[in-house]
């Protein structure tokens, strides 16, 4: 009869333990966001900057043969690269202390702005646009996810 009990028990045992650490880390969790609720933000943007930079360094490569990010004709990388600074320069606020003075929906808005500008840029200005705006936002989505969890 104990026999019988006994992968019972193991079972629940390890059951409890699997629970009790997912509930350990989901607290710790918890905590930090709680101390620095826009951690998740800055770090979203700095990944944001990381993909403009690729966008950059692209369109400075004298072989653009391998680039993933070429001008369309007719387009001016001067005018290209300084929008492209821009958009970093603005997404840079979101790593600062300012930030922490703004409200979540406050942030959220002004990153969503700050991405339908660039998704628009992106695609208004580099060959296969579209499929590179819409590359971007795939690639952008599951790193904000990561962020966030």
């Amino acid at each position: 009869m104990i026999n019988q009990f006994l992968p019972a028990i193991f079972i629940s045992i390890v059951v409890a333990f699997i629970v009790v650490k997912n509930i350990k880390r989901i607290t710790e969790k918890m905590d930090t966001d709680a101390l620095n609720p826009h951690a998740a933000y800055a770090q979203f943007s700095a990944h944001i900057q990381e993909y403009i930079r690729d966008m950059k360094k692209d369109l400075n490569k004298s072989d653009i043969s391998d680039a993933i990010f070429a001008l369309t004709d007719g387009k001016d990388l001067e005018s290209a690269q300084e929008k492209l600074s821009d958009f970093i320069r603005k997404l840079v606020f979101f790593e600062t202390n300012m930030a922490k003075n703004r409200t979540k929906e406050d942030i959220e808005e002004n990153l969503a702005q700050i991405l339908f500008d660039l998704d628009s840029f992106v695609r208004e200005n580099f060959e296969n646009g579209i499929l590179l705006a819409d590359k971007m936002k795939e690639d952008l989505q599951a790193r904000f996810e990561e962020a966030r969890s």
